[in-house]
């Protein structure tokens, strides 16, 4: 008797362990969403070659994580904010992600910054299931292969590149193209639009040069691109790199026009190499400057309240990262209080010409649409600051 009794008291006792075992599970089926809160990671580059960008671009996420708490969260949730730094090397941002993803269990990754670092953490991220949301680099991989579960926020790599050469041909008569790039995905997809948008106008390309991640002495490369007698140089360089490579080419006495995309055009800039240096270097950007005076006054309250949060006059990497985080919003306001991974997807699939608080080429999704801008405007550096010359335009 006794054991029976045992035996189905154990057997009830391990039915209601089971039971509570598996409870959270339905009470918390979409990992990084709970009834009061909504989870979000991303990797940006806080202590490496690109910290001029990172810092801002995270500046900007947590800004814009906190008027949108301020103003009642998303369907009542609180959103939080886990940033892990990658100081841009691509095996810091895969232990990166595998914290965000197992430990963190955020419920997306947003605005992960660069290149290498977000190619070499997608594959993790896809395979967890999570959304990959508007990573800070306009390569083409953040966007095709078509993947329900990738958004790209940022005008690609060839469409900003091809656009440049097009209107540095037809308005500045440029015919002796050369490239200086990174040897890397980002340098490769400046060099390849730069080759394919030559050929559209019966041009080859004159030179190119390039160096590795990390460098910071181009004084071989400028040499060897001012010999071939280049009359316009397209950068596929980032923050810091664009800065050195205005820096050799006036050690140089080369006074040649440099162009760069939407990686080097950043206030920063000027910080690094001083506005004489910089002045005249054309720049591309779906974003209007910060301070643009054509920027609309919800820019300006941003621009306000960063100060106030942060102590000191922000770059203009806060804008990509306040955008990203209020985008994310946007498709989870679309998608209903039941959030979840698929609610989300369609949420965003419903953005039509949305943009945020800052000046900027409008976005769109669909069901069958993952990049959200292609339209860019070029900019040129003027007294120390870039100036939008151009209305936006594609090639």
């Amino acid at each position: 008797m006794f054991f029976r009794k045992t035996g189905a008291r154990l057997r009830a006792a391990v039915t209601l362990a089971a039971f509570a075992a598996s409870a959270p599970a339905f009470a918390q089926a979409t990992q990084g969403v709970t009834e009061t809160e909504i989870l979000i990671g991303s990797h940006q580059d806080l202590s490496g070659p690109v910290a001029a960008l990172g810092g801002p671009l995270r500046d900007g996420m947590v800004l814009a994580v906190e008027d949108i708490n301020a103003a009642g969260g998303i369907h009542g949730r609180k959103l939080r904010l886990v940033v892990e730094d990658t100081s841009f090397d691509p095996k810091k941002a895969v232990l990166a992600t595998q914290k965000l993803l197992t430990q963190d269990k955020v419920f997306a990754m947003v605005a992960p910054l660069g290149t290498a670092p977000t190619q070499a953490s997608m594959p993790l991220i896809q395979e967890r299931g999570v959304p990959l949301l508007f990573p800070g680099t306009p390569a083409d991989f953040t966007y095709t292969p078509f993947h329900r579960l990738k958004f790209a926020l940022s005008s690609p790599y060839g469409e900003q590149v091809r656009a440049q050469v097009k209107w540095a041909y037809e308005k500045l008569g440029k015919r002796r193209f050369g490239v200086l790039y990174q040897d890397d995905e980002t340098g490769q997809n400046v060099l390849r639009a730069t080759e394919e948008q030559l050929k559209v106008h019966g041009l080859s390309l004159i030179e190119r040069a390039s160096y590795k991640r990390g460098a910071i002495d181009y004084s071989s490369q400028i040499a060897r691109l001012k010999a071939a007698n280049v009359d316009v140089l397209i950068l596929g360089t980032i923050v810091r790199e664009t800065a050195a490579a205005k820096m050799e080419a006036r050690k140089q006495g080369w006074p040649v026009d440099m162009m760069v995309n939407v990686a080097g055009t950043n206030s920063a800039v000027f910080t690094i190499a001083g506005a004489e240096t910089m002045e005249g270097l054309y720049g591309q950007s779906q974003f209007l400057p910060l301070d643009s005076a054509e920027q609309p006054p919800a820019a300006k309250g941003v621009i306000e309240r960063y100060k106030t949060r942060f102590g000191k006059s922000p770059e203009d990497g806060i804008v990509f990262g306040y955008t990203s985080v209020m985008l994310f919003a946007e498709g989870a306001k679309n998608a209903g209080r039941d959030l979840t991974v698929d609610s989300l997807v369609k949420g965003l699939e419903k953005v039509r010409n949305w943009t945020s608080a800052f000046g900027a080429s409008p976005v769109s999704f669909s069901e069958t649409e993952r990049l959200g801008v292609r339209a860019t405007m070029v900019m040129q550096a003027r007294g120390g600051k870039f100036v939008p010359i151009t209305p936006p335009i594609t090639y």
